[in-house]
């Protein structure tokens, strides 16, 4: 496995699903040293400081943004990032492909934004626009589910699982689904109910009393 694969994947874990692709750094000490436990504080931070200094990712005071064109991906069940490499990462090279599209951007035509483009378009009148799609408002957690795939009845637990890990563990609600979150990004194909139960046991919590409220919603 290459360095390059091995950035892309713990890059994964702090950037993927945030829209801005930007991070506070204190949370990512804290995910990789407290949560996933796979370098010491001062490690994770001279990880972050090393991944800076080699071009993968920039640093904005104490917000650090992913690089324009760093690909990420998904890291394997049971994968951990090897200190010693995270230490000492090569320098991040644009692809040849990029560095091909910006030796030409002086010819090539201006972009144009999504949103320029949906405005361009309404105003001609040419073209339909384009139909918004809403999260049903009854459970604002649960996402919706794929046309071509079956009903995960277990989202219905999703409520009853966070006040669970709140009234046990002593966590604020929203401290629940955001530490549920991180493990998402952590681990990716992973539901929001399987998370939580990841975090229950995390907080040492009776996993008899999560599975039975999971088992009770799927019924």
């Amino acid at each position: 496995m290459s360095e390059q694969t091995d950035i892309s994947r713990i890059l994964f874990t702090i950037f993927d699903g945030l829209e801005l692709q930007e991070i506070n750094k204190a949370d990512v000490v804290r995910l990789w040293s407290l949560e996933m436990q796979w370098f010491s504080p001062e490690e994770s931070q001279s990880v972050v400081e090393a991944l800076t200094n080699s071009g993968w990712i920039s640093m904005d005071g104490e917000i650090l943004h992913l690089v324009e064109g760093v690909e990420l991906e998904i890291p394997s069940l049971g994968w951990r990032p090897m200190t010693r490499r995270m230490l000492s990462p090569p320098t991040y090279k644009p692809s040849a492909k990029e560095e091909t599209m910006e030796s030409t951007s002086d010819f090539s035509q201006p972009r144009v934004s999504v949103r320029e483009e949906v405005k361009s378009e309404s105003k001609n009148g040419d073209h339909f626009s384009r139909p918004k799609v809403s999260r049903s408002s009854q459970n604002p957690l649960s996402e919706s589910p794929n046309a071509s795939m079956p009903i995960d009845r277990a989202e219905g637990s999703i409520p009853t699982l966070i006040e669970l890990i709140a009234s046990q563990s002593g966590l604020a609600n929203n401290e629940v689904v955001r530490r549920a979150q991180r493990k998402r990004r952590a681990l990716g194909c992973v539901t929001l109910w399987m998370a939580l139960a990841l975090v229950a046991r995390e907080q040492g919590l009776d996993m008899q009393r999560v599975s039975s409220a999971i088992d009770k919603a799927a019924e």
